[in-house]
């Protein structure tokens, strides 16, 4: 049973808007960007937004009907989406199919709009799917969007020619060959934060029960190959006071008890990060918190977590290499201190979960050979003090804006290779979880698409989706992505240089880009 639903009458609103969460039910209640978008827009008395997700991410998706109201998709005419992950479109896609609706934009008359991180880097593959795109965070875009479709929403062609008047919307075939600059809040203080939250009685959340508190939004460094810390520059972080009373408020509305789940790409980075950990040990909180940034908060900060009942710490060093620290521009000249920090967080009595990634051009085998040989003298201390460590291995993925838009992506039987090597290495004293290569491979292929894939995608709809349908449809289409190995040329433009997600951000990526040819030497 879900808790925090809202109910309203459809007939007494001027909208009603569909919002569709291409991916499953239970993944949308355990990220905090829904939640925002449902309470920030049901707001609003002249509108009703109503949430769709899928019952499962592969084969054919039954007709899709409301959360709220049991509504089919295809009596809405306008959808609203928000991608966080690639290969969502292809579920959106599925969904599509399922209710009846085209899914080719030009043939279609109702509209569909799309946000999210995926949409704000490269919008260009999904172009003849969706009508427009929104690049910009929800609070600082999405009631101008809404009010624009109260007032033309009647006619389609009318509404998108009026939503590309607004300088962060991309509406393909209308607004072609302009920049269109990323919105976002400046003040996070006084950005909206929902303190009701849906909650589900039977299903559990991916990171446990809990009433979900975004601390801060984008990312005070710039790692080189994070996509995320671009779209949501710049950094910005709720002040002590704005946590504890949205959080003192919340937890009012929430079944959890006093247990708090914290958004949060970069914690604990600050003093204000420092003492909310103080403050929500002395108020005996119980907390989930994310993935933690190596620096000295963190190193002061290990009891408190401790004592917020945390028993396992989750980093993402993402190598325990020097020269690949310098390439990431994450943590470089510090592998002797990260060393240091995971013994003494051993020694503290935790369990690690370690994220590294792996894959990366130029890199030779002896510095991997390196790399695993003081991985595997981590693990064997962990053992020694009856410690479990978990190893997350990725494979680098490209992404537009980020130097690697330029270098590509070792290529499949490279990418095995490579991982055979960490998993022969260290099967005695870890347990390592590798992300599936093709799934990064499509993350790749339509991140640094060059050109719309809406044939593509509906293709690999119709099969199911998932990594079946994918190599399926490869097979019988035969699309050339080769660029996800090959990058683009620097100097000759790239094709999502249109969004503007800031020249701080322009300036630092070929910055990056500059150091790492010479650091490893190629042109």
């Amino acid at each position: 049973m879900e808790l925090n639903t809202i109910l309203k009458n459809p007939l007494r609103v001027k909208a009603r808007i569909a919002y569709v969460y291409p991916s499953l039910y239970h993944v949308m209640i355990s990220g905090l960007a829904p939640d925002i978008i449902y309470y920030y827009s049901n707001k609003r008395e002249d509108t009703y937004i109503e949430r769709f997700t899928c019952s499962k991410l592969t084969g054919v998706e039954p007709e899709p009907r409301s959360l709220e109201t049991k509504s089919r998709l295809r009596d809405f005419p306008l959808i609203l989406t928000t991608l966080h992950y690639e290969p969502d479109i292809v579920n959106l896609t599925r969904l599509l199919i399922a209710g009846g609706i085209e899914v080719f934009s030009k043939n279609r008359e109702s509209v569909i709009i799309a946000g999210g991180p995926v949409v704000m880097e490269n919008p260009i593959p999904y172009s003849d799917i969706i009508d427009a795109f929104v690049i910009g965070e929800v609070e600082a875009t999405l009631n101008q969007v809404v009010d624009l479709w109260i007032e033309y929403g009647d006619s389609k062609k009318r509404f998108l020619e009026e939503l590309a008047e607004l300088e962060y919307v991309y509406v393909p075939g209308v607004k072609e060959g302009e920049k269109i600059t990323r919105a976002y809040v400046s003040n996070l203080d006084e950005a909206f934060h929902p303190v009701k939250q849906v909650e589900n009685t039977e299903v559990e959340p991916v990171y446990g029960r809990g009433f979900k508190l975004e601390a801060s939004r984008g990312c005070p460094f710039i790692c080189g190959f994070c996509m995320e810390t671009r779209v949501f520059q710049p950094y910005r972080e709720r002040s002590l006071s704005r946590l504890k009373h949205i959080l003192e408020t919340g937890i009012q509305y929430t079944s959890s008890g006093r247990r708090v789940v914290v958004f949060s790409l970069s914690f604990p980075v600050t003093n204000t990060h420092y003492q909310f950990l103080e403050y929500l040990v002395s108020e005996n909180y119980i907390a989930s918190l994310p993935s933690l940034r190596i620096n000295k908060y963190l190193e002061k900060s290990l009891d408190l977590i401790k004592l917020l009942g945390q028993k396992t710490l989750t980093l993402a060093p993402e190598s325990l290499s020097h020269i690949k620290h310098s390439v990431f521009f994450k943590y470089p000249g510090m592998l002797d201190y990260i060393k240091q920090f995971i013994e003494s967080v051993i020694d503290s009595g935790f369990n690690l979960k370690l994220y590294l990634i792996y894959g990366v051009k130029y890199i030779s085998r002896d510095e991997v050979a390196r790399e695993i040989e003081y991985l595997y003298s981590i693990a064997k201390y962990a053992k020694s003090k009856n410690k479990k460590i978990t190893i997350g291995l990725n494979p680098l993925v490209p992404k537009p804006h980020t130097l690697f838009q330029w270098i590509g992506m070792l290529k499949k039987e490279e990418l095995l290779e490579e991982l055979k090597l960490y998993k022969s290495s260290l099967k005695s004293l870890v347990e390592a979880r590798e992300y599936d290569i093709d799934w990064s491979i499509i993350q790749a292929q339509l991140a640094l698409s060059p050109k719309p894939l809406g044939e593509f995608i509906y293709k690999w709809a119709v099969h199911g989706g998932g990594l079946a349908g994918w190599r399926r449809t490869i097979r019988e289409t035969g699309l050339n992505y080769s660029y996800v190995y090959t990058g683009f040329k620097p100097g000759e433009g790239l094709p999502w240089e249109f969004i503007d997600l800031g020249e701080k951000t322009r300036i630092s990526t070929y910055a990056q880009f500059e150091v790492v040819k010479k650091l490893l030497g190629f042109n």
